[in-house]
C-alpha cells in the first residue's frame, strides 16, 4: 500500500506532474508562449488586462477539465482491475 500512503502524504501530485515530456509537446508550448508574447505586445493596456482575464480562465478551465479526466480516468481504471479480478463486466461509469 505505499502508493495510497505517498497519495495521501502528498508525495503523489499528478496535477503538478512535472518531468520530461515529448518534443511534440514541448515544440507546441514553445509556440504557443512564442505567439502569446507577440500578440500580447501589439495590445493596448486595457487589451492586456482582458487578455491576461482570458488566459487566467482558460488555465482555470483546463485545471477543472483536467482534474475530471483524471478522476474518470481512475475510476474506469479500477472497473477494469475489477472486472479482471472478479470476471464481472463493467458498469458504466
Amino acid at each position: 500500500m505505499i502508493v495510497l500512503e505517498d497519495l495521501y502524504l502528498g508525495e503523489i501530485r499528478p496535477g503538478e506532474r512535472s518531468g520530461s515530456r515529448n518534443r511534440q509537446h514541448m515544440k507546441a508550448l514553445d509556440e504557443l508562449l512564442k505567439a502569446e508574447e507577440e500578440l500580447s505586445a501589439s495590445f493596448s493596456e486595457e487589451q492586456k488586462k482582458l487578455f491576461e482575464a482570458f488566459t487566467d480562465t482558460q488555465r482555470e478551465v483546463s485545471i477543472l477539465t483536467d482534474a475530471e479526466t483524471f478522476t474518470y480516468s481512475f475510476k474506469l481504471g479500477a472497473k477494469i482491475i475489477l472486472d479482471v479480478l472478479t470476471d464481472s463486466p463493467i458498469k458504466e461509469i
